[in-house]
């Protein structure tokens, strides 16, 4: 079914976007701070007007995740323009408060896919796999680490098992990453990504630089963001940077619950 292979898709592409190293321990790979109990998040597209105001267009995505008193993930539920529900994922944990497992529903309840998560003896992860309806694998991320129990490298594997792309890591002294480099299937260098943070350790600006291309190409993006009391951020806008100017590509809001 084809719907099934594109969200478990975006599931998978979703656990390798993030800056932050996945660990298995929901509100820290989530970069949220404090006891949070519901996050309502809503993606607009950004552009200036006509006075140069930073203004908010059409609704883009509605995410909606919510948390237990221990700092899991309950569920998250995606949501249409009109407020319908898409698809909503839900969590298993085991004793040691680490995710497991992810269901992923359809708007009648019906398992459209699942994701599985597996860690060694220390309790580090390190294997992530998705499965759609008919429990056929549709891809996996294997993990390694350093001495640090830092994730050093992902390696991307198809539904044949076949690393298709490996990205390697290197970090600042804040325990931030510093650095990726992207490999394909024949080893070679297809791209470097570099953040910058500020001082909540959220990033606020990303450079890639795409040599896949008989001329390397570099992309630059700005990220500004305001915070609430517990040092959650509420608002960001994410910018195109080209030439001396930025130019806004989206603003997400956040609606935070706390316990």
């Amino acid at each position: 079914m084809k719907i099934n292979k594109i969200l478990a898709a975006m599931l998978f592409l979703a656990l390798g976007a993030t800056v932050a190293a996945q660990s298995g321990h929901d509100l820290k790979d989530d970069e949220l701070r404090g006891p949070v109990k519901r996050v309502d998040a809503v993606m607009y597209e950004a552009h200036y007007d006509f006075d140069d105001n930073l203004q908010s267009g059409d609704q883009m995505e509605h995410l909606i995740t919510e948390y237990n008193t221990k700092g899991q993930r309950r569920s998250q539920t995606y949501l249409s323009v009109a407020e319908d529900v898409i698809f909503r994922t839900r969590y298993k944990h085991d004793g040691f408060g680490l995710t497991t497992l992810e269901h992923v529903v359809d708007n009648q309840d019906r398992v459209i896919g699942r994701t599985y998560y597996i860690y060694d003896a220390d309790h580090t992860l390190i294997e992530v796999y998705v499965e759609d309806a008919e429990r056929q694998v549709e891809s996996r991320m294997r993990l390694k680490h350093d001495n640090f129990g830092r994730i050093d490298q992902r390696s991307y594997n198809d539904q044949f098992n076949e690393i298709f792309k490996r990205e390697k890591y290197t970090y600042n002294p804040s325990q931030t990453i510093n650095k990726a480099v992207v490999y394909d299937r024949s080893k070679q260098k297809i791209q470097e990504k570099r953040w910058e943070y500020n001082e909540y350790g959220d990033a606020t600006s990303y450079t890639l630089y795409d040599y896949t291309e008989e001329e390397p190409e570099m992309f630059v993006t700005i990220y500004e963001r305001e915070y609430d009391a517990h040092g959650n951020w509420i608002r960001c806008t994410e910018y195109e940077v080209l030439g001396d100017r930025k130019l806004p590509l989206y603003t997400t809001v956040r609606t935070i619950e706390y316990f």
